[in-house]
């Protein structure tokens, strides 16, 4: 039955309830006027550490976003993974993040953010970028090695993710830690949106369907390639960026003491989020089942026109049946 595997995946969301209900223990705090609270978190707002990190963390996304269009159909045509396959290298592979982020949590609290996060990036550069290109040039084009492989950048990956969310926990005042960690995470994530529209507007000059890839010919190889060589392009691109990253907490305490206020920085900030909150919402509808946009929206979902002579039929045989069952 097709609630099987949701039941399964429930269980693991019960036990968090549960252990976060009757394991989790806060001590109770006096409560704040909700004026009281939106006045601290607009002057943060007008702060310069709070523009400066939520533009660092939003074009840098946007750029490391960037991906190809390649990659389901390399990955299953070229390279043959099965989806058990895939499903099992993705719980491993979380499995390694999660260990990664214990281990810098412990001993990585005083890296450098700036070059931890390019040595981490130019890791899963490196890794992926064999892996990828081992496979279009079948050198290699096996579900374990594409598979396996690619596992390693998780080490790397998680260690970019977790240095990039410090900056959140430092520049929050006292009482507003979750709005703050929110809105920068929130706006890290709305670059998302963004680099898919670039990367596959991009993608769509190169021969990348999954038809052109069961052709496998030269031509296809080198656009599939050039798609990623421009992807990797952007993702180097994302580091020229971190000059607005401070390097440690220090830099960033001193940075949010005398950088200074500006309220039209604050409306901006505001402003721009919402935009790219309403392009987020908007691009997701827009590509949700058929059935669900309007024929108006765009062709691509357009249902084919149904002949009146067909639906004449089907309400006819309807009778029909109707008819003979209320016989019976």
């Amino acid at each position: 039955a097709p609630n099987v595997p949701y039941a399964i995946c429930l269980i693991p969301c019960v036990f968090v309830v549960l252990s976060t209900v009757f394991v989790v223990q806060e001590k109770k705090s006096p409560g704040v006027p909700v004026s009281e609270w939106a006045n601290n978190f607009w002057v943060l707002l007008q702060k310069r550490v709070m523009w400066q990190i939520c533009a660092f963390r939003f074009i840098n996304n946007m750029f490391q976003s960037i991906g190809s269009t390649a990659g389901t159909p390399l990955s299953s045509t070229w390279a043959g993974v099965e989806p058990l396959n895939d499903s099992l290298s993705s719980i491993i592979g979380n499995a390694i993040f999660s260990a990664i982020l214990i281990v810098v949590a412990k001993w990585g609290l005083h890296w450098n953010w700036r070059w931890t996060i390019a040595l981490g990036s130019i890791g899963v550069i490196l890794v992926d970028g064999m892996v990828i290109f081992f496979t279009i040039w079948d050198v290699v084009r096996n579900q374990w090695f594409f598979t396996g492989v690619a596992l390693a950048d998780n080490i790397p990956g998680g260690v970019r993710f977790i240095v990039a969310t410090y900056c959140a926990v430092e520049i929050a005042d006292v009482g507003n830690e979750g709005a703050t960690y929110g809105l920068v995470t929130t706006v890290s994530n709305l670059a998302g949106p963004f680099a898919s529209v670039i990367y596959k507007y991009i993608d769509s000059y190169f021969m990348l369907s999954q038809d052109d890839l069961r052709a496998d010919t030269t031509e296809v190889r080198w656009d599939v390639t050039y798609s990623y060589i421009i992807s990797f392009g952007c993702k180097l691109i994302a580091l020229t960026w971190l000059w607005m990253l401070p390097p440690q907490r220090n830099e960033m305490q001193e940075l949010k003491k005398k950088g200074g206020k500006s309220k039209l920085a604050g409306v901006i900030l505001i402003v721009v989020f919402t935009c790219c909150l309403a392009f987020s919402v908007a691009s997701s509808i827009i590509r949700g089942p058929p059935a669900v946009i309007r024929p108006e929206a765009t062709s691509e979902f357009c249902a084919p026109a149904v002949d009146d002579n067909v639906r004449a039929e089907t309400r006819q045989d309807a009778v029909r049946r109707l008819t003979r069952a209320r016989q019976l």
